[in-house]
């Protein structure tokens, strides 16, 4: 079953204000986002480094980051949660990047990497390629990708129906990987 808008929307308001108490150094503000939130960021970080010990290592690298940086988070670009979430995937994906520099194997490259789509040197590549996208292509990629949401979920968001979600992500990821191939 899953949730209604209101209540999506009611969380994510609280996950902003918990984020904003922690500007204030409010050190209960951050254990109530770590208790919300660090189930889900933990997937994020398992399904990227596939290493539980290191997916612990980013999560609570992230956590820290989001005490240290609570500052920089602004609700007119995000949600705390999507906001939150990137700062796990930037994490994993820097320990990845690292680890493909510098690996302990004796010079392979882990198989992770080998996997992504997009180099994390490419990141300045697809940011300019997602640039290129129509706005409405362009958020429906963000919300799923970064976001995690759903096809259906993005439609009933957006008030666009499933069919054309599909179309425009669709498109949109082919219009990204032709972008990035230049």
């Amino acid at each position: 079953m899953t949730s209604s808008p209101g209540v999506a929307v009611a969380a994510d308001e609280e996950l902003g204000r918990l984020v904003e108490a922690c500007q204030a150094q409010d050190a209960a503000a951050l254990r109530e986002l770590y208790r919300r939130m660090s189930p889900m960021l933990m997937g994020v970080a398992l399904r990227l480094l596939r290493d539980r010990p290191q997916a612990e290592e980013v999560l609570q690298e992230a956590f820290l980051q989001v005490w240290r940086n609570a500052a920089r988070f602004d609700r007119a670009r995000g949600s705390a949660k999507a906001w939150m979430i990137g700062i796990v995937r930037y994490r994993a994906l820097d320990r990845i990047d690292s680890e493909r520099r510098q690996p302990a194997n004796g010079g392979e490259i882990p198989d992770i990497a080998a996997e992504m789509p997009v180099a994390v040197e490419d990141g300045r590549a697809l940011a300019a390629c997602l640039g290129e996208l129509p706005e409405h292509w362009r958020r429906a990629v963000v919300l799923s990708f970064v976001d995690g949401y759903s096809h259906s979920e993005i439609a009933e968001r957006t008030d666009t129906p499933l069919g054309t979600v599909k179309s425009w992500i669709s498109r949109a990821l082919g219009a990204l990987k032709r972008c990035l191939e230049r």
